[in-house]
């Protein structure tokens, strides 16, 4: 088979109505020159008729064991990837039609390089049949140093893309509980140069309305689980300069958490 420009690793767990809705974006794309990779961490007939209907002859289905979560997912999904370039998923998010057009030509106008574009966030109630968006809001990214990503992430997750050669043989660490996509990235920008796109393409869905829609808003990722995952990226990637050191000591300052600079 032809090697595709990207893969995109698609992780899904038991939500099959919204891996429709991010599949069909995909599909929606006006450039086609891409494979699929869906990654299950748990399997459901639904989800098994989404796939069969969305997926195409150069797309992959794997259904995996273990422990539940997408780092693990997006792992397998990086083994199976033969794209030139990667861009991850979630099953509750998607693309907008020209995101994969823009992307190869900016990718084309730096190579070698991880592109992140801005985004678009759209609030729903999952809970109500036939939802409408309640508030849609476009963020722009193209002001931020790239130095603030040693502080906190403000890339999405489907808002980069990467080069394949950049991310083989790196993991995503599904020992966070939930900042294992912001590791990943300064993993990746500790060699590869990063470099923002003035375009708009990932479509970030939430549901504020009801509880525990995402991983993010669970109780393992908040509160002291939260601090443990920042003080162990930190720690694993040293701040660039002292004013990203003192950056970090404010901002968990800010979470009522005081920790010493020589820490960070």
């Amino acid at each position: 088979m032809a090697t595709p420009y990207f893969s995109i690793i698609v992780t899904t767990h038991q939500r099959p109505q919204l891996l429709a809705r991010a599949l069909t974006s995909v599909r929606a794309n006006s450039l086609d020159d891409h494979e699929i990779i869906v990654v299950a961490d748990t399997l459901d007939a639904a989800t098994l008729q989404v796939a069969a209907e969305h997926l195409q002859d150069q797309d992959t289905f794997i259904k995996r064991t273990g422990k539940p979560g997408p780092a693990l997912s997006r792992n397998m999904g990086l083994q199976a990837a033969r794209g030139r370039y990667v861009i991850f998923l979630d099953d509750d998010d998607a693309f907008l039609p020209d995101y994969l057009a823009n992307a190869k030509r900016m990718t084309e106008q730096h190579p070698g390089q991880v592109i992140y574009t801005n985004y678009r966030v759209v609030q729903e109630d999952r809970q109500v049949a036939q939802a409408q968006p309640i508030k849609v809001s476009e963020y722009s990214v193209a002001q931020m140093d790239v130095n603030a990503l040693y502080v906190k992430n403000f890339i999405q997750n489907h808002s980069a893309v990467f080069p394949r050669e950049a991310v083989l043989g790196r993991q995503q660490d599904p020992h966070l509980s939930s900042l294992d996509d912001w590791d990943f990235l300064l993993n990746v920008a500790s060699d590869t140069p990063f470099t923002h796109a003035n375009i708009l393409g990932a479509v970030v869905y939430k549901d504020y309305v009801n509880p525990n829609q995402r991983r993010g808003s669970s109780q393992a990722a908040h509160g002291l689980h939260t601090v443990s995952d920042y003080l162990s990226i930190y720690k694993k990637w040293p701040a660039p300069t002292p004013q990203v050191r003192q950056q970090r000591q404010q901002l968990l300052a800010s979470a009522g958490q005081s920790v010493p600079l020589e820490w960070l």
